[in-house]
This record gives structure tokens, C-alpha cells and sequence, in this order.
């Protein structure tokens, strides 16, 4: 049995006893996934495109994450996809997820050092407050 990554084009052989997400890792594809196949993040979203009838229907646990997806767009969650025939699956969403978390910038880091001058407990003001209402 074979399932193909399209846009990619990569097969790899894979077997009923090993969920898709099992075989991705073994295969060094990256599938993005929080909760490594619990069922709990949803994460490992992909959409099969072609072979349907070749896994299972979603669980309950699987519908309780993915909602509505699987009867809008087929979306399924790796992690509780077995298959048992060929497959074609729809990888476009892990590669938009894996790019737009490789260029998100979180924070900033200088290799400057900075010395606070902030004393604690302690307020400081520039100005002296005036009850000029002209100033307020």
C-alpha cells in the first residue's frame, strides 16, 4: 500500500498497523503535532484527496477536534488515519504551517548590554506637577 504527499510528490509504502502520522515520522516527513498523536491538538490536520474508501471513518474522539472539516473538506487528523489501500493525501496545509511558523518572530534579542536605571517601589518623575489648568 502507498500513500502519496501531493504538492511534493513523495510516496512511501505504509501498513494498517502504523497510523499515517507514525509513518511520517519514519519517513522524515514533518508532520506538525503538539500532542504526538493522542488525539488533543488537531494539528496533524491533512486532507485526503484521493482513496477515501481506503481508511476508516473518523472516531469520535477525531470528530470531537476536527468538527465539522471532515464533512466540509475531508480534513482528517493523521494521527487516527490507518490505511488499507493507496491513498493520495492533500499536504498543502502542513507545508503553510511549517513556513509560516519558521518566520514568525517572537521577540527581540540584542547582544548590547542595557543598564536599567528603574529603582523599585520608587516613581520617577521629570516634572514637578502644577495646578496650571493651561498644562493639564
Amino acid at each position: 500500500m502507498k500513500v502519496k504527499f501531493v504538492p511534493q510528490n513523495i510516496e512511501i509504502e505504509v501498513t494498517p498497523e502504523k497510523t499515517l502520522l507514525q509513518h511520517c515520522n519514519d519517513n522524515r516527513i514533518e508532520v506538525k503535532s503538539i500532542c504526538k498523536g493522542v488525539p488533543s491538538c488537531a494539528e496533524c490536520r491533512i486532507r485526503i484527496v484521493e482513496g477515501e474508501h481506503n481508511v476508516m471513518p473518523p472516531n469520535k474522539a477525531e470528530l470531537n477536534l476536527i468538527g465539522n472539516s471532515y464533512f466540509l473538506d475531508g480534513r482528517r487528523l493523521s494521527c487516527q488515519v490507518r490505511c488499507f489501500g493507496d491513498i493520495t493525501v492533500d499536504f498543502s496545509e502542513q507545508l503553510e504551517r511549517a513556513e509560516n511558523s519558521s518566520k514568525k518572530i517572537r521577540g527581540f534579542k540584542s547582544n548590547k548590554p542595557v543598564e536599567s536605571h528603574a529603582i523599585q517601589d520608587t516613581m520617577l518623575l521629570s516634572e514637578k506637577p502644577t495646578n496650571d489648568p493651561k498644562k493639564q
